[in-house]
């Protein structure tokens, strides 16, 4: 895993999707199962039901972190999630409005630390085991997270 914070490269001419995600907890539960549904046939089951829950750790920090959803919400308020599949990678670009914030040079906290905190906080933890290229920057006032997954070159999908 390469953790940089270098400004986050164009996506490549790959076609993608990008989701609109109300801020909730109940949105980001759906945008994250939608993923999972797009990237299930390129990636192996593991990997997708990983970025699933990348997917949603990322959102959820976006809503109460970033907006300060109250209760996990915060109305009127959404972010973006792009996915773009390549014959190699696969490609999540997040892109929401809340304050600066660089979850690439984040130190993560430690499952040992949770535990220690009564539970959460793994967020940043997940996000860095699971994905292996990392990359933010802030463009104008947006902040621009992009998480790289290799595909394996041979792979049974979902």
């Amino acid at each position: 895993m390469s953790c940089s914070p270098t400004p986050v490269p164009p996506p490549d001419s790959t076609p993608g999707i990008t989701i609109l995600v109300p801020a909730s907890t109940s949105a980001v539960r759906a945008a994250a199962a939608a993923v999972r549904g797009i990237v299930e046939t390129a990636l192996p089951c593991d990997d997708a039901d990983r970025v699933e829950v990348v997917v949603a750790e990322v959102g959820n920090n976006i809503v109460v972190h970033g907006f300060g959803g109250s209760e996990g919400n915060a109305p009127g308020r959404e972010f973006s999630v792009s996915v773009h599949m390549g014959e190699r990678d696969l490609v999540l670009e997040f892109r929401d409005d809340g304050p600066p914030f660089d979850p690439v040079t984040t130190p993560p906290g430690t499952p040992e630390q949770s535990i220690a905190r009564g539970g959460g906080g793994l967020g940043l933890y997940i996000m860095h085991r699971v994905m292996d290229e990392l990359a933010y920057q802030r463009i104008g006032d947006r902040n621009v997270l992009r998480l790289v997954k290799l595909r394996p070159p041979a792979h049974p999908s979902c």
